[in-house]
């Protein structure tokens, strides 16, 4: 594991995609499948990797020299996090599903915001992807009630799983 550098962008941007259509397949507007390419998510990645904030970093996993899984850990961006801080855009390339990338995704990213002074995290979960939200159960999380993404082109509805303790998802003690 490693924290991502901008020219990991399009790496990411083509994981990201491939995942996140996998997904969202059943639950994404047509206009946001048809609206967010590839393309549109490196550009994303671009401006996210190519941009100094002291509050966020992206790490990714790798096995064998290819991208396997990655995620951010950033200051939070939701009201109903209440503080705690956020962990977004966490996937994990379904073929290796299952082999704890995503436990030690969720690990590494809890010391970063631990370190950053957090005592806790916070994340969001589209309402419908069940196998996220069973993953972020079996991770202790605690559902805390949810929001509306207004996003320019899908209104999604999330559920809020936050961890009060930070120390229960770093290390190798909780799994």
């Amino acid at each position: 594991m490693r924290t991502a550098v901008f020219e990991d962008a399009a790496h990411i941007a083509r994981m990201h995609d491939e995942v996140w259509r996998a997904t969202y397949r059943d639950l994404a507007t047509p206009a946001a499948w048809e609206a967010l390419t590839e393309e549109v998510r490196r550009a994303r990645w671009e401006e996210v990797l190519g941009e100094t904030d002291p509050q966020r970093t992206t790490l990714v996993a790798e096995r064998a020299g290819r991208l396997v899984g990655f995620g951010t850990a950033c200051a939070p961006t939701e009201e109903t996090f209440a503080g705690r801080g956020e962990i977004r855009w966490l996937h994990v390339d379904p073929s290796v599903q299952g082999a704890g990338i995503g436990r030690r995704l969720m690990s590494a990213l809890a010391g970063q915001l631990a370190d950053w002074g957090y005592g806790g995290c916070a994340l969001a979960v589209v309402v419908g992807n069940a196998r996220a939200i069973a993953f972020y159960e079996r991770l202790g999380g605690r559902r805390a009630g949810g929001f509306t993404d207004p996003g320019p082109l899908w209104r999604s509805d999330n559920i809020v799983f936050v961890w009060d303790e930070l120390s229960l998802l770093i290390g190798d003690g909780h799994y």
